[in-house]
């Protein structure tokens, strides 16, 4: 009835001295909140009475009559190694083993399709820019900051809110203005406007009503609260325009849900720690044919207007971006696969609700 994400961890301890092997873990992801006892009472016995775990039989539905309450997944407990919470981000088991397999592997496979795509961490080839507060703390900020859309406004741009029904286009402008801030080190100043950048990250995400998880910037600035600048360390053509187009494409929305924080159903969110370990498409890998594919991709795309996640499945300019992220940047035409995904997380609540 919260509506925040809850989770309730049940567990066996062992005697330091138990060398047996360990077992598997099992996750349930239920749909549905019992409201009266003898539902939840039900529930449990449906459980219980699952039938064990096999390196074959991996999931099965929790059903109490015609009512399917959610899924059990397991997974072996030698495997929950780094962050094991994954499987208990979607309500789908098969999404929770695609979604997996792309993190683990980088394969993702849909129905009789498979995608090979090179996954690696945002830190390993990104520097951030600057934490919020070091720019616009009221005592240690370097700067001041006013939001505005005047292009005339005295200042430095930057990006600062994000506001679902203003930023709608993967190319944006900025929406606030940095004032150095009298007292202040001005070489430090000048230091932290040196880390700004045109790609910027969304920090958080409100998942129905937000259109980008990433944008490109008409100009380099830094992002302040809402937004975190993205540095490639030696950015070649076109891999920041295929690194905007894979945070905004279905499976970069993937691996999004599946590594940030998700407090309250239908939110996730990315602190800059989190953010350094978020894993996303190497763009270092892609050719120079790849690289200027995704130029020309982006920029016939990046004036459309996009509609909020929730319309992942049906809004024409996420498919068009889809299929030809795919088909003309990664060398993969598998149109009914990739829509299969996005139909699939269209049915997920964390996708879906708005809170």
């Amino acid at each position: 009835s919260t509506r925040i994400a809850e989770a309730l961890i049940v567990a066996t301890r062992k005697a330091a001295s138990d060398s047996s092997p360990r077992g598997f873990a099992r996750f349930v992801n239920l749909r549905l909140n019992p409201d009266e006892p003898i539902e939840a009472m039900a529930v449990t016995r449906a459980l219980l009475a699952l039938p064990p775990p096999t390196r074959h039989l991996r999931s099965a539905e929790v059903a109490v009559g015609d009512t399917v309450w959610g899924e059990a997944v397991c997974i072996e407990q030698g495997k929950l190694s780094g962050n094991p919470w994954w499987q208990a981000t979607f309500c789908q088991g098969w999404l929770i083993e695609a979604a997996g397999s792309l993190l683990v592997d980088g394969t993702l496979v849909v129905g009789g399709s498979t995608l090979r795509i090179p996954i690696v961490k945002l830190a390993d080839f990104c520097d951030l820019g600057p934490y919020e507060m070091q720019i616009k703390n009221p005592r240690q900020g370097l700067f001041t900051i006013v939001a505005t859309e005047d292009p005339l406004r005295a200042g430095h741009p930057a990006l600062w809110h994000h506001g679902a029904n203003r930023i709608t286009a993967l190319k944006t402008a900025a929406n606030a203005r940095l004032t150095a801030r009298e007292g202040q080190d001005v070489n430090a100043q000048s230091e932290m406007l040196a880390r700004g950048g045109s790609l910027h990250i969304a920090r958080e995400l409100g998942h129905a009503p937000q259109r980008l998880a990433a944008v490109l910037t008409d100009e380099p600035m830094l992002g302040v609260r809402s937004w975190i600048t993205l540095r490639p360390r030696k950015s070649g053509e076109g891999e920041e325009e295929a690194l905007c187009l894979w945070l905004n494409s279905t499976p970069g929305l993937l691996l999004r849900i599946l590594h940030a924080n998700r407090p309250y159903l239908g939110r996730s969110a990315l602190p800059h720690e989190l953010a350094r370990e978020l894993p996303l498409l190497d763009v270092t890998a892609l050719t120079a044919v790849q690289k200027q594919a995704a130029r020309d991709v982006f920029e016939s795309l990046k004036h459309k207007r996009l509609e909020g996640f929730a319309q992942l499945a049906t809004d024409p300019v996420r498919r068009e971006l889809d299929h030809r992220l795919c088909r003309d940047v990664l060398g993969q035409d598998v149109p009914a696969a990739i829509d299969r995904l996005a139909q699939a997380l269209n049915r997920e609540p964390t996708l879906t609700v708005r809170h």
